[in-house]
């Protein structure tokens, strides 16, 4: 059966699906281009990839724990009519981030929580990105209305094409994981200034209504600002949407004297003006339960000697110019480097391919009726599969030669966390001529706008001084 045959029967019925809906949390209509269904499929599947690419943290007393307060957000929440899962993953990152259907959260921010309400002022946020259909408005505005038919179709449908038909299987994939690599952009680097400032009213008010003190809300934000002040993270400085952390703390002080209309208004100005409302923050439970995680080591194997970084097991080097700092990173990142002022940041990151259907999927639809795990990825390719889910204005792109290897060389104008222009230079590495067992690098560096061309010079030594070493097997 061809999925074009089937996709057209299905779009039909899926044009059915679309009308104008009232967003429970802003009261007013909105066209949604994507069923409820399909919404939730999405979700699905960028779930699973989600934890493909950071592992579960399997602890039942924690994991029951998360998913107890998160429960009492949905239960206050506009949309209780959808599946929420709560999902701990086994990464020191800190960061939280939801799909439809699903909110995660790292081991690093369950670490730099205080107590359950400042928990549930961060479940609530990401609670409230899933009620405001944010990941539906994201793909909405991202790609244009051809591209949401054919992925409403097939998004929503059961038939999934297999190999006997593969110029089917290679579109489907293509469609679907574009769809999912749009969402997992959105979820880590944010939905966008709009979207965060919109979850971050609804996380107050949910957390609010469960009981929970409004205060938490912002003596978190206040730790994430001091954490952005002492630690350098590089890409996040440069890639984030979230709105400044000041600008936050700003709204939830107005919303905790003024909550926002609609019609739990009424209960929450009960709530915060009553002289005998009791707040709970269940600090010591907390406490007892998150001191049970064991800390993690960020990137434990590799070596920082003064202005020299190596990785013994991946057989790579890095050196900066000594009036740079090396320091140590998190997640993808491998370490990170920033000039004393702070203006100018870059990182390494690393990436072991695997089948990642996120980059498998253009390969795919590249060489449409070749399997996507006989298709060696090449760094253009690899560039060219995620720029569109960076949200940065590309400026120019090419192939270039370094000790490392070739390098696909993109740069981008974007923003910094504070709002200023940012210039961003991307060089994308890929080791390896097995589609089976391929590697990806990226030196990634930014600066400000009117500083960049102070650290030009500074950023092609560090890129140059990139090099494979021999590797030590564990």
């Amino acid at each position: 059966m061809s999925l074009f045959k089937s996709s057209a029967s299905l779009l039909l019925f899926s044009l059915f699906l679309f009308s104008c809906v009232r967003n429970p949390v802003t009261g007013k209509k909105e066209l949604h281009m994507i069923s409820e269904k399909a919404e939730i499929n999405l979700g699905l599947e960028t779930k699973k990839q989600i934890i493909k690419e950071y592992g579960l943290y399997q602890n039942p007393q924690v994991e029951a724990y998360v998913r107890e307060v998160g429960n009492r957000i949905v239960a206050v929440c506009e949309r209780k009519g959808i599946q929420y899962d709560f999902v701990v993953l086994d990464t020191p990152l800190v960061n939280a981030f939801a799909v439809p259907g699903a909110v995660f959260l790292t081991r690093g921010i369950l670490e730099l929580i205080d107590d359950e309400a400042e928990l549930a002022s961060v479940i609530g946020h990401e609670v409230g990105h899933i009620t405001g259909f944010h990941a539906v408005k994201l793909i909405q505005k991202q790609y244009g209305y051809g591209f949401l038919a054919t992925f409403a179709a097939v998004a929503g449908t059961i038939y999934t094409p297999t190999m006997d038909d593969p110029r089917g299987y290679a579109a489907y994939y293509d469609t679907l994981y574009r769809g999912i690599g749009l969402v997992a952009a959105g979820f880590l680097s944010g939905y966008g200034r709009q979207f965060e400032l919109e979850a971050d009213r609804s996380g107050l008010r949910y957390a609010v209504l469960a009981g929970y003190d409004p205060d938490a809300m912002i003596s978190f934000f206040k730790r994430m600002d001091a954490l952005a002040r002492d630690e350098a993270t590089g890409i996040e400085l440069f890639l984030r949407t979230h709105p400044p952390t000041k600008d936050r703390i700003s709204q939830a002080k107005r919303e905790m004297s003024l909550p926002s209309k609609g019609p739990s208004r009424g209960k929450l100005l009960q709530i915060l003006t009553s002289s005998s409302t009791v707040y709970q923050d269940n600090f010591d439970r907390y406490q007892e339960i998150i001191n049970s995680i064991p800390r993690l080591d960020a990137n434990p194997e590799g070596k920082i000697e003064g202005s020299h970084y190596s990785h013994p097991r991946l057989g790579l080097s890095l050196t900066v110019p000594d009036t740079w700092k090396l320091t140590r990173s998190y997640g993808k990142a491998l370490v990170g480097f920033t000039t004393p002022d702070g203006k100018a940041q870059g990182e390494l990151q690393y990436k072991r391919f695997a089948n990642d259907p996120f980059l498998a999927a253009r390969s795919t639809a590249q060489v449409a009726g070749v399997t996507a795990s006989t298709h060696v990825l090449t760094a253009e390719d690899w560039a060219q599969s995620i720029e569109p889910g960076l949200r940065l204005k590309k400026r120019t792109g090419r192939m270039v030669q370094y000790p490392f290897g070739h390098a696909y060389v993109g740069t981008y104008y974007g923003q910094d966390r504070v709002g200023r222009p940012a210039f961003i230079k991307i060089h994308f590495f890929v080791r390896g001529s097995d589609s089976k067992n391929q590697e990806g690098f990226v030196v990634f560096f930014g600066a400000p706008d009117e500083k960049y061309l102070d650290y030009l010079v500074d950023f092609e030594r560090i890129v140059s001084s990139f090099q494979q070493e021999s590797v030590r097997k564990p």
